[in-house]
């Protein structure tokens, strides 16, 4: 390992930047070559540099793009020690060694995110000799260590004292590879900002570049033999890399999954009122809406379907009270693999805390982020790709449109509603009977996964009645995902009880739709909006 002799240092955050080059010029005697901003603020703090300009005997240009664009900087970091023939090269044109380059990029992402920032704004902020030094560093990491980040100043200096001076190849090579994943981070978020510039209106350019960033590893995978890990949307500002757990198990693949399901429904119900979600492989078994009452929102959620709560993820979109803890703790035959919620009472958490098993996790604001989360595509991969789409976030009634003879009330539109919402979140088929109650509305019976409608709708029907709510099925509403392509559909759900049904219509069957609720006397919407999830 050969000691550090000479660095260029040139750093958009200078966050710790005096305090590293000090220790770098006082105990390892490093000459530093520098520049602009940086230059000054080393001088500032009594750290004697070598300006740029002065070292390559060329004056910065084009007010300042032209820095270290210089074969003497590139040069002395490219060029090979141990080749012969690049020493020879080296002596001939006076290039001298640079044994370690500090530096990190103009902070493009952040930039363009700011609002009233142009495309000639942005494109000032494309760094250029920036990048060029440390992908030069990268490449010749046997000789060179780059370092692109403050986080890396302290383990450095570590390293430096420990080996006198030198750096080690296993963290000039890991440093390396960090390089080249900044930059494949940064030139995906400059590219995708000029496809965006030049066409705003499409979430789906020709060329799709994405960067994901490892959170953490997840317990395994799909099932046990399966390795798995979450990985973030560099983009992406807001989603699950935001929760925080605050006790239980490492989270599985499937749990993200169901976490990110129950995400989403509680992004949809929005925050109005008190919600309640508890759901299993991704579907819905249970939501009720309480205007009044937490706990009774956990309550009637759970009475759905109590078998299929167990093992289940449960998430609440208000902070969880002290009284929903110990109804999720202490009654009988209730096992939760995950609960969620923005925040806990600390009376709440420290009951949840006692089952050592159960994942809890906060959310914090993310409910008030939903416009931000949103604004990415929903990518999910296939064989070989990728199928991209919007997600489906917008209003879940396009129109509200009663075909039948008989109308709905106030209360029961807000039921079907509620119906229609449940529908959206369960796998498709689906089918969803509700019932109102003194301050809020519940599900009694969720169907789905079921490849024909009429017995997705029996499938609802059949576990209503298994659980009890055989008598809150009569005069239920109920809501299923797409339209009826057969009267029936529309007949199962009447002789279950329902007495008012909502779907988007849309079949070349509706006619016949609309006169058989007629002759059975019960309320038909077509709202315009179908809800399929596969």
């Amino acid at each position: 390992m050969k000691k550090i002799e000479r660095a260029i240092v040139s750093v958009f955050d200078k966050i710790k930047i005096v305090d590293f080059v000090k220790v770098l010029v006082d105990e390892f005697d490093v000459e530093i070559l520098s520049t602009g901003g940086t230059g000054r603020l080393l001088e500032k703090n009594g750290i004697d540099i070598i300006k740029i300009a002065q070292y390559t005997e060329s004056p910065e240009m084009f007010d300042g793009r032209v820095k270290t664009l210089h074969p003497k900087i590139e040069g002395g970091i490219l060029y090979r020690r141990n080749l012969e023939k690049d020493v020879e090269d080296a002596e001939k044109y006076n290039i001298s060694p640079i044994d370690m380059v500090v530096c990190n990029l103009y902070q493009f992402k952040e930039a363009i995110e700011k609002p009233g920032t142009t495309l000639e704004d942005a494109l000032e902020l494309i760094d250029i000799g920036g990048p060029t030094m440390i992908r030069a560093a990268a490449k010749n990491y046997p000789d060179v260590i780059v370092v692109p980040s403050p986080e890396h100043y302290d383990t450095i200096i570590a390293e430096m004292r420990k080996n006198k001076g030198a750096i080690t190849e296993e963290t000039r090579l890991k440093l390396a590879q960090e390089v080249f994943t900044i930059m494949a981070d940064y030139n995906a978020a400059i590219a995708n900002y000029l496809q965006k510039y030049y066409n705003p209106e499409s979430n789906f350019p020709n060329t799709l570049i994405k960067i994901y960033e490892k959170v953490q590893d997840c317990r395994y995978g799909e099932n046990w033999d399966q390795g798995a890990a979450y990985y973030k949307d560099a983009s992406a500002k807001y989603g699950l890399q935001n929760l925080n757990q605050l006790g239980g198990k490492q989270i599985s693949f499937n749990n993200f999954l169901d976490i990110d399901s129950c995400m989403q429904m509680l992004l949809d119900f929005g925050q109005e009122h008190y919600i309640t979600a508890i759901l299993k492989h991704t579907s819905p078994n249970g939501i009720a809406l309480d205007k009044k009452d937490q706990l009774k929102s956990v309550q009637m959620a759970f009475s759905c379907d109590p078998m299929s709560a167990f093992g289940g993820i449960w998430g609440v979109n208000k902070e969880l009270t002290k009284d929903v803890a110990d109804f999720i703790v202490n009654k009988e035959n209730i096992f939760v693999e995950v609960i969620m919620a923005p925040s806990f009472e600390a009376e709440a958490l420290e009951i949840l805390q006692t089952k050592e098993n159960m994942r809890i996790l906060e959310y914090g604001n993310l409910l008030e982020k939903r416009e931000e989360i949103y604004q990415l595509p929903e990518i999910r991969s296939t064989l070989g790709g990728a199928v991209v789409q919007d997600y489906d976030y917008k209003p879940i009634i396009k129109e509200w449109n009663v075909v039948s003879k008989k109308e709905v009330t106030e209360q029961e539109k807000e039921a079907l509603i509620f119906a229609y919402r449940v529908s959206k979140w369960a796998k498709s088929n689906s089918a969803c009977f509700a019932q109102t109650y003194d301050n809020g509305i519940y599900t009694i019976g969720i169907g789905a996964g079921q490849q024909s409608r009429v017995h997705v709708v029996k499938l609802a029907a059949q576990k209503a009645e298994e659980f009890g709510h055989k008598e809150e099925l009569k005069d239920s509403v109920m809501g299923t995902d797409s339209f009826f392509p057969f009267p029936d559909g529309l007949e199962a759900s009447v002789d279950a009880g329902a007495k008012a049904v909502i779907n988007p219509g849309g079949s070349i069957r509706d006619e016949k739709v609309i006169e058989r609720a007629d002759e059975l006397g019960v309320a038909l919407i077509f709202c315009g909006k179908r809800v399929f999830r596969h």
